[in-house]
């Protein structure tokens, strides 16, 4: 699809790198919904904006790409960092609706073998069940 046909917003045109993030939680499930673009220090405001949520341990952290536009390939790094660290505290770290282009990014950093599984992976149904944005 050509740049000319993809919707943005005046404020990410005007910036290049906005990144919205809502943050709910239920239960042992932090929910964070991103559009935009996610580039390292949109990734760090996820983090600091989900840390105090996740109080204790064994919680389920579910990042939801449906609405990023775009992710620079140097995030991935940072990601597999924080999925190590959240590992520490018995946290999981699931990928909900990230489209084919932001999967490639992914791959292109080992994500999927980082967390031992195949491409594509995604929090199943019973993780996602009875939680909605």
């Amino acid at each position: 699809m050509s740049r000319e046909l993809t919707r943005q917003s005046v404020r990410q045109e005007a910036d290049g790198s906005h990144l919205d993030i809502e943050v709910s939680s239920r239960e042992l499930t932090v929910r964070v919904a991103l559009s935009g673009v996610l580039d390292e220090d949109g990734l760090a405001r996820v983090i600091n904006k989900t840390a105090p949520r996740l109080a204790g341990r064994g919680f389920r952290v579910i990042l939801d790409g449906s609405g990023l536009t775009h992710m620079d390939y140097r995030a991935t790094r940072a990601l597999i960092r924080w999925n190590r660290i959240l590992s520490q505290f018995r946290h999981q770290l699931y990928l909900q609706n990230w489209n084919d282009y932001l999967k490639a990014i992914l791959c292109m950093e080992d994500w999927e073998r980082e967390l031992g599984l195949p491409v594509g992976f995604y929090a199943p149904p019973s993780v996602l069940r009875g939680v909605h944005p």
